[in-house]
């Protein structure tokens, strides 16, 4: 078990990539791992007024501290209304242990884990395929099942990539193969720092006017979720997934909740980082909790 100054010497997970890196990054045949930007500025030009409730977002220590900086900012970070104890015990993308209770603007929103990804700005993006992709109970994580609802949008986005390319490819030689072409144009441009954050500003525009244009339907796929804030079970075995996932900005602490594994740190304690807090003897206690202020929400 680590103790509460150990976690002080923790510095910030190391999972974050340059968007240079990222956006190129096609492993697969297709446009299916083309990134869109969930950025905040953008998701609130396209609808002005995102939903704003009450969400819960997992951490550690040094994390509870990081979020404290964060408070009505618009950097975004990843949330939940429905998580298991098991998911708190162990965490997601830092140690866990630690759940903040925020108020927040969603921007995003899904019975399953998004999969969304944040670059080095702390800007999140999401795979296209995990957009359109059906939800599959038996591989959660794979889609939010927004294909129905997107038609068109891929063929929008290759015609964007391919103006991309033909603009500032010297010699496209793998077109019509846009997929090739696009990985050819990160690497033709990898040390050519003001070409290459040019190529990057004309991905993100275009992207954002496929949004906009997209606007009604990718609002539907994207934050109807947040009126149900229940995951659906497994038909067969009925497993759910062991957290959903929003994505928020301009969020304000209202408490702490920690883990027994931590409990022992603050005892006696008055605050967390000038925070109410409240410790637990079981993790599937603070589960309880979570799911009670969730079902008592009125959007």
């Amino acid at each position: 078990m680590k103790t509460f100054k150990q976690y002080l010497k923790e510095g910030p997970p190391k999972w974050t990539e340059s968007l240079s890196t990222m956006l190129f990054d096609l492993p697969r045949a297709g446009l299916k791992d083309v990134l869109i930007p969930l950025s905040p500025a953008i998701l609130k030009r396209i609808w002005p007024k995102p939903p704003r409730t009450t969400v819960f977002h997992l951490t550690d220590f040094t994390g509870v501290h990081k979020l404290k900086g964060l408070q009505g900012k618009q950097k975004s970070i990843s949330a939940f209304f429905n998580i298991t104890p098991r998911a708190i015990e162990y965490g997601v993308a830092t140690e866990g242990g630690y759940v903040v209770e925020l108020i927040a603007d969603i921007l995003a929103a899904a019975p399953d884990d998004l999969s969304t990804r944040p670059d080095k700005t702390g800007r999140r993006w999401m795979a296209f395929s995990t957009l359109i992709n059906p939800i599959d109970y038996g591989h959660f994580g794979d889609g939010i099942g927004g294909g129905a609802k997107l038609k068109g949008m891929e063929n929008d986005i290759n015609e964007m990539m391919i103006e991309i390319i033909m603009k500032y490819a010297d010699d496209p030689k793998f077109m019509p193969n846009t997929n090739k072409s696009w990985i050819a144009l990160g690497k033709e441009y990898k040390r050519e720092g003001k070409i290459l954050s040019q190529i990057i500003k004309d991905y993100i525009d275009g992207m954002e006017k496929i949004m906009k244009k997209y606007s009604a339907k990718l609002k539907s796929v994207l934050l109807d979720y947040v009126k149900i804030r229940a995951s659906k079970p497994d038909p067969d075995s009925g497993d759910v997934p062991e957290w959903d996932e929003l994505v928020v900005n301009n969020f304000k602490i209202q408490k702490i909740h920690v883990n027994p594994e931590f409990s022992p740190d603050f005892d006696g304690d008055d605050d967390i980082d000038g925070f109410p807090f409240e410790l637990y003897d079981d993790a599937g206690d603070m589960v309880d909790y979570i799911t009670r202020t969730v079902q008592k929400i009125k959007l």
